[in-house]
Parts: structure tokens; sequence; C-alpha cells
């Protein structure tokens, strides 16, 4: 199976070349713009991925997230003219049907985003490895009676300036590294205070490994791969949405020719009718038939007019059904433009083979990638949830190096009455002169051990993440015999829908072969007028049937292609991601 690592998506519309038109229809067709390449393919290109990612990325500046907080006014939310309609009917194939449903059709659009949403995931569970760089500053002073006589003042006057930094990050062996950069003013007025103001710089790198629970190579990046494996199932589930959507636009341009088609013959079917019903009232006026003859023309014309008025309806409501589905619009029309078929149903017989469909549809299906990515994620979570099982024995370290200085402040030796002075007298950069000599430091190793008593917390996750293991196993399992079902019952509607429009075309041929006949000996007076309506009806549900079954046949075809997972070629429908997503160098360590 191939797999497509690469998150994101962008839809590559493929419109193959269709031959047999008149240069005439080709030109007066309204279609979006194409661009062809050297193969004969026409190509629409939908820029999803690359325009529309760079649109969601954009991220105000600063200030104007600032100015937010204090202002900000909501877009308008406007309600669309229900009086706004395109009226320019457009001639389209079935494939082109399909291709401008994809371009236009709201509903895709929308589900078109969720691969890119799915790609947000993955930089959000991506963050973690982000490293934090934070930054403090503040002053204090205290100033307070002093209760001790030994101090030398009675007062005690204190202060402090602090300046420190830090730079934190999580590695992928999961565990936490840091660097903190202190820088402590102190000034104080107590009779020892040998450095006023003290300057006492301080840099530490400090580090917290897990070596049972949360530890491994790479081990804090499996969230990232499970985030990862999930994406790539949304962006193969998009692929089996789209396929049942073309499957929609299909049957619903099949639908619309079928109606056009059986109104036609409801019409012809009234117009016979009106045909005996004039002959009749003619036979009726030289004495050749009873009265009653004429009435049951009349009745019969009555019937079929209904039955012309319910055909009219159908197709009405099946071209709003294609136009909706298609959505091809123009500016800010709410209702779409109305679309007009243009295709024959196809009648050819083609050849199926089962066995080589369904090895097809388990390896062309999208559901069995999306499923297949779905299992490796809960396998990689159940892998995490294992872990959590060891107790927690964390090494954890740190090294430092500090320095001192200040402005020497000559004070008494209480034990011998003379005057000492500190050796680190000097400024603020002395010190961090003394700091990177390394000849103070400091320096701190240890672990620390959790051992949960019972652990029922991570048991039970654990037992969650294989229960998850086993239920996407069952669902493999059921959508490989789903699968099997699918394309047996295609292969079948197929092979089934071929055999009807034979049938059904001989059928067809003796209704009328049978209707002529009825018509000469009505003329010779051996049968009545209601034998002939009947054969009328017959005629008109033979037809009718005929046309059914080659709509029935082409839908099944379809489907079939749905079914094995070839639907989307056969459209030309190409759908690729843009590239790899870019990975900042301090996320891969």
């Amino acid at each position: 199976m191939k797999t497509c690592r690469r998150i994101g998506i962008a839809v590559l519309l493929g419109l193959a070349a269709l031959g047999g038109r008149a240069a005439a229809d080709d030109a007066a067709r309204p279609v979006a713009a194409m661009s062809g390449d050297s193969a004969g393919r026409a190509t629409i290109d939908t820029a999803t991925s690359a325009r529309r990612e760079a649109e969601f990325d954009a991220t105000p500046y600063m200030p104007q997230v600032f100015a937010h907080q204090w202002k900000y006014r909501a877009p308008a939310i406007g309600t669309p003219d229900a009086g706004a309609e395109e009226t320019e009917t457009a001639r389209l194939t079935v494939a082109e049907a399909v291709h401008q449903a994809l371009l236009h059709n709201p509903g895709i659009a929308a589900s078109r985003l969720t691969p890119l949403r799915q790609r947000e995931d993955v930089r959000s569970a991506e963050a973690i490895f982000d490293p934090i760089l934070s930054g403090a500053v503040n002053k204090d002073r205290r100033k307070a009676p002093n209760s001790s006589a030994l101090a030398g003042v009675p007062i005690s006057v204190q202060g402090n300036v602090n300046f420190d930094a830090a730079l934190a990050k999580t590695l992928r062996t999961g565990g936490n590294f840091r660097i903190d950069f202190t820088n402590n003013r102190f000034v104080s007025n107590a009779r020892f205070q040998g450095l006023i103001p003290q300057y006492q710089p301080e840099l530490v790198f400090s580090l917290n490994q897990p070596l049972l629970r949360n530890f491994g190579l790479n081990f804090a990046y499996l969230l990232v791969d499970v985030t990862k494996l999930q994406s790539e199932a949304a962006a193969w589930q998009y692929r089996a949405d789209l396929a049942n959507f073309v499957k929609q636009v299909i049957a619903a341009y099949w639908i619309v020719v079928y109606a056009r088609q059986n109104l036609v013959v409801q019409q012809q079917s009234l117009d016979l009718a009106r045909q005996t019903l004039r002959e009749n009232q003619e036979r009726v006026r030289v004495g050749l038939l009873a009265p009653v003859a004429v009435k049951e023309a009349e009745s019969q014309a009555a019937a079929r007019e209904q039955q012309v008025i319910v055909a009219d309806n159908q197709l009405d409501n099946a071209l709003r059904t294609l136009r909706q589905i298609v959505y091809l619009q123009k500016g800010g029309a709410f209702v779409p433009r109305p679309i007009e078929p243009i295709d024959l149903p196809r009648t050819a017989p083609v050849t199926v083979d089962a066995k080589a469909a369904l090895a097809l549809a388990l390896d062309r299906r999208p559901e069995v990638h999306a499923q297949t990515y779905d299992l490796e994620s809960k396998q990689v979570t159940a892998r995490v949830r294992e872990n959590q099982l060891l107790p927690r024995f964390d090494f954890v370290g740190n090294v430092g190096l500090n320095g001192l200085s200040g402005d020497a402040v000559p004070v008494v030796d209480p034990s011998t009455g003379q005057q000492v002075q500190t050796p680190y007298d000097g400024s603020y950069w002395k010190a961090l002169d003394r700091l990177t000599n390394r000849k103070f430091y400091s320096y701190q190793a240890g672990v620390q051990i959790e051992i949960p008593i019972g652990n029922a917390a991570a048991k039970s996750e654990y037992a969650k993440a294989k229960i998850d293991v086993s239920q996407s196993e069952l669902t493999r399992r059921q959508l490989f015999s789903d699968i099997n079902l699918e394309v047996s019952t295609a292969v079948n509607d197929v092979v089934a829908n071929m055999k009807r429009i034979e049938a059904s075309r001989i059928a067809r041929e003796l209704a009328e072969e049978n209707l002529r006949n009825q018509q000469k000996r009505l003329e010779v007076g051996i049968v009545t007028t209601k034998d002939v309506l009947d054969f009328q009806d017959d005629l008109t549900q033979a037809r009718g049937v005929e046309l059914q079954a080659a709509t029935d046949y082409n839908i099944s075809l379809a489907e079939l292609a749905r079914a094995q997972g070839t639907l989307l070629d056969e459209y030309s429908v190409v759908i690729e991601v843009p590239g790899e997503r870019f990975t900042p160098w301090w996320a891969r360590f």
C-alpha cells in the first residue's frame, strides 16, 4: 500500500478531454476556467491547500492582538437575498457536472478544510517541544526593627533587585532541560555587610530525565506520531467522502436525464390517447363506433394528462436537486444556475470480474487506508499507555556557576578588633568574570522515585487503549466484509442492469409492434378502443422500463467504480498533498 506521509491536502481536479462534441457546443458551454497539459487533459486547480493554508496560518501582529483586547468588532454575518437567482442555464456533461460540483459545492468546500485542521492538530501536538524563554525583573525593600543587639544597627534595612532569565525545553527522550540565569543586587545596612552593594550572578543547568516511566528514544514524540496518524486517517477519509459525493452527483445527473426522457414518454402516451380520441370522434360521427368509445378515450386521455403532470413535477424536482448539488453560481446569487445535462446514458455492455474488482477495492478503497492509519494510531497509543504502568524513577541533577562582587566596605573583626576587607571587590562585570572562570560552582545529583499504590489510573488507561486496538481490528474486519458485500452487490447490479437493458429493449420493440397490429385491427373492427388503449399503456410502460434500466445501469457503473475505489480516477479527480510541513530544528531533539 502506497502511503502518503505528508500532512495537509490540496485538491487538483483533472478533467479528461471529452471528444465527440461539436466545436460550437463546446464554445457555448459555460464551464470554469481550465488549463490544459501536454497529455490532452484539462486541470482545474482549487488552490485549497497552498492558498487557504497560508490564509489560516496568518496571525495578527502583537499590537493588533493588544488592540483587539480593548476594541473588537465582529465581522457582520449577513443573510443572502432569497430572490438572487442565476437564470443562465449551464449545459454540462456528466464529467463537467462532477468537476463543477467539486469546485462550487459549499459542503465539499467545508469538508475540504478538515485535513487542514488536522494538520494544525499536528503542529499543536508538536508545540510541546518549543523552547520557552522567560524572564522576571523585581525589586524589594524591607525596613524593620532589629531584635538583636549584636547586629550593630537598631533598624535593619535591606533591598534586593533581581533580574532573572530562563530557557526551558522538553526533550524527545521525555526529559526536561532548563537553563536559569539569575542576578541579584543586594544592599543592607547590617554591621558585617562587606559588600555594599553586593552583586551575585548564578548560571544553573538543570535536567530532569525519566528513566522508567516516560523514558525512551523519541518517546515524547509518540503523541505527535499519534496525531500524525490521525491526520493521515482524516485525509484518506476525506477521499472516501469525496468519492461518495461524486457518486451522488452522478446519480443526480442521470436521474435528471431519466426524468426528462420519461416526460417525453408520458407526453407521447398522452398524444396517442388524444389521437385515439380524435379518431373515435370521427368514427362515431360517421356511425362506425358507439358513443361509449369516445368516453373511453376521453377518460384515458385525462388519466395520461395527470401522468404528464407528475412526470413534469419529477423533472423539475430532479433539476433542482442537481443544480443544488452542483451549486454553480457567480457572485452572491442565492439560488445557483440551472443545469442542463447533455450526455445520454451509456448502454454498451462492459466486462466485470468480481474477484478482480474485490482485489482492486482492497488496494484502492480510501476507507482501507484510513482504517490502517487508525489502527496504527491506536497501537501507538497503547504503547504509550503501557509505559505508564512503570513507576516513576527520574534522574534529577543540575550544575551551576556563580560569582560575587561589589563595593568592598571595611568591617571590624569582633575577635581581633582589626578592620578586614573582602577580596571580592569589583563591579557587576567582575562578578560575571568570576562566574565564567569556573572556580565557583555547585552541583546536585539524585533520583526521584514515585510508586503509585495500586496504579489504578494507569491500568485503566492501558486497558482502554487495548480495547481501542481490539475495536479497531474488529472494525477493520467488518470493513473488509462490507467492502466484499458492496463490490459483489455492485457487480451483480451491473450484470443485471445490462441484461435488463437488452430485455427491456426487446419488450419495447414488441410493444410497439403489438400496438401497430392492434391499431390495424381496430380499423377493421376486430378489437375495441379499450384494447388499443391498453396496448398504448403497455408501450408506455415498456418505454419507461427501458429508460429506468439504462439509468440504473449508469448509476450502478458509478457505484461499482466507487466500491472498487476507482471512481475518482475515472473522473480524473487527483488529490495531492503540497509537501512536508515545516518542522523547526528545535523540535528535532
